[in-house]
C-alpha cells in the first residue's frame, strides 16, 4: 500500500509543516499538486498487483504556521480532509478501479468514524468496496484532545500540569495508556469498531504501539 507519509523529508510528529495534505505556505506543495502526484503514482503502478491500494495521507493534524485546521466538514473556515479525500480518490478509482482507497481519520483531535463513514455520504456509497478507513493507535495518543504521553507523566509537577491541563477541559481526561483494557474495548468500540459489526467499511489499524520501554506498548 502506498502511503504519502509527509510532504516534507523530516519526522512527522507534532504541530508541523507536514500536518495537512498540502503545505499552506508553499506555491509548490498545494492540494492540487499532491492530487496530481497521487494520479502519477497510480498510473505508474497500475500494472504492479503488489500494489493493492492508495493511504491517501498520514495523521492529518493542524499546520501550525500558517494556522490552518482540517475538518470533516470545512466548517468554520477549515479545510475539509474528507471532500479532499473524495476528490482524490474520484481521480484513482478512474486510473486504477481495482485498487483500495485508505482515508485515514484526523489523528487530533481523535474522534469517531462515524463522518467518514456515513451512508450516504462523501465517500459511501460512491466508494463502495474500495474504502478503507485507517486508525493509528500507541499508549500515548487518545481519544479527542489527547496530550501527547500524558499518561507518563505520574510524578511531581508533570502530573499536577497534566491534571490541570485535563481538568481544565484543554486536554482530554486520559489517553489510551491510561485506559484499561475494559475501557479500552468500550472506546474503540464507539469509536470505529462498530463498523465491523454492523459490516458498513472495513478498518486498517495501520500503526500501533509497541515499545521496549514499559508504558509505551498498546
Amino acid at each position: 500500500i502506498l502511503n504519502n507519509h509527509t510532504t516534507y523529508g523530516e519526522w512527522c510528529g507534532g504541530p508541523d509543516r507536514n500536518g495537512l495534505w498540502f503545505d499552506p505556505s508553499s506555491n509548490l506543495f498545494t492540494a492540487a499538486q499532491w492530487e496530481e502526484d497521487w494520479v502519477l503514482l497510480a498510473g505508474r503502478y497500475s500494472r504492479c498487483p503488489q500494489v493493492v491500494g492508495f493511504d491517501l495521507r498520514n495523521e492529518v493534524r493542524f499546520c501550525p504556521w500558517p494556522l490552518r485546521y482540517p475538518s470533516v466538514d470545512g466548517s468554520f473556515g477549515s479545510h475539509d480532509w474528507v471532500a479532499a479525500a473524495g476528490a482524490c480518490a474520484e481521480r484513482l478509482v478512474e486510473r486504477c478501479p481495482d485498487r483500495l482507497i485508505v482515508v485515514e481519520r484526523i489523528i487530533w483531535p481523535m474522534r469517531s468514524l462515524h463522518d467518514y463513514a456515513a451512508d450516504p455520504g462523501p465517500l459511501l456509497p460512491k466508494f463502495r468496496q474500495k474504502l478503507v478507513l485507517g486508525v493509528h493507535h500507541y499508549s500515548w495518543n487518545g481519544p479527542g484532545r489527547y496530550l501527547a504521553f500524558g499518561h507518563k507523566m505520574q510524578q511531581g509537577m508533570a502530573r499536577v500540569a497534566r491534571d490541570l491541563l485535563r481538568a481544565a477541559g484543554i486536554f482530554s481526561s486520559e489517553n489510551y495508556g491510561d485506559m484499561s483494557s475494559e475501557r479500552m474495548h468500550e472506546e474503540l468500540s464507539s469509536q470505529w469498531a462498530y463498523l465491523l459489526q454492523e459490516d458498513r467499511c472495513p478498518v486498517w489499524v495501520s500503526e500501533f504501539g509497541t515499545g521496549s520501554e514499559a508504558g509505551y506498548d498498546l
